[in-house]
């Protein structure tokens, strides 16, 4: 018995495959980064910047990119015309917005987010176009942009003011400073906080129990988000479906993003994404 001959994937199916490969690890481990950041490890801030706003900024343009082979005989856009959506995220986001008005899709347009939503999304913005620079244009004095980690510890106060439970804030605080009044008297701190000023004894072991209890809420806005986006991409990627072709141009591309999940009280708890 011959072997039924296998279907050729054109392509856009294959390279679109690993593009959601890709985006999927990024956003997954920004999130996981965010959950382990705190004023000891700065490294997971940047790592939590680079990983998301890569995995945001290639999950928005294969939204584009598939709307477009809908719109144009499956054409692929050019590198010029994808460029003209745009190079920040917040641009790209206002994009998609626009696409999911246009497909008559719930999606929430940056001036209907929150303070602290929009002041997300202009930090990863900033980061994957000119702030991820930063420490290095600041030595000669040219930094264009406040310092993204200074950025953080203004975000990690807003969630914490808004987001956290005033109880937990309160605990973490009065606990902070019972343990600083101990190791006060026989210790000697030379630690500096997320906006370079040094930190007493009390603060380097309040402030990363702080930041632990706002990572959660940051993680959950970000899903929210992303909630949103991958909404938008279900739909364009479910119109493949409508054009009968027997060979599908793109694969489902929401399904590599299944572990986004708008449960609250699911992603207070996980730690590692996806």
């Amino acid at each position: 018995m011959s072997k039924p001959k296998l279907p050729q994937f054109p392509p856009s199916f294959l390279l679109l495959q690993q593009e959601g490969e890709l985006m999927s690890s990024c956003l997954g481990l920004g999130l996981s980064e965010i959950r382990a950041a705190h004023v000891h490890n700065k490294g997971a801030f940047y790592a939590a910047m680079f990983n998301f706003s890569a995995g945001m900024e290639r999950l928005l343009k294969v939204i584009f990119i598939i709307d477009h082979m809908l719109e144009n005989q499956l054409q692929a856009p050019t590198r010029k015309q994808l460029k003209a959506y745009g190079h920040g995220l917040a641009d790209l986001y206002e994009k998609c917005a626009e696409i999911a008005s246009k497909r008559k899709i719930s999606f929430a347009g940056r001036n209907a987010l929150d303070a602290i939503d929009q002041d997300l999304i202009k930090l990863l913005s900033d980061f994957s176009q000119i702030s991820r620079y930063h420490n290095l244009d600041a030595l000669s004095a040219s930094a264009k942009t406040e310092d993204p980690l200074v950025c953080w510890q203004k975000l990690i106060s807003a969630v914490l003011s808004t987001d956290v439970p005033k109880k937990k804030r309160e605990k973490a605080i009065a606990h902070g400073a019972e343990l600083g009044s101990v190791l006060e008297k026989n210790s000697l701190t030379i630690m500096h906080g997320l906006d370079g000023n040094p930190l007493t004894t009390t603060d380097a072991v309040t402030i990363p129990s702080l930041h632990e209890l706002a990572s959660p809420f940051i993680v959950l806005r970000l899903i929210k988000l992303l909630s949103m986006m991958r909404d938008v991409l279900t739909e364009v990627s479910h119109s493949a479906y409508k054009l009968r072709n027997r060979i599908p141009p793109f694969p489902q591309m929401q399904e590599y993003l299944e572990w986004v999940l708008d449960d609250p009280q699911y992603v207070l708890r996980k730690k590692k994404w996806p």
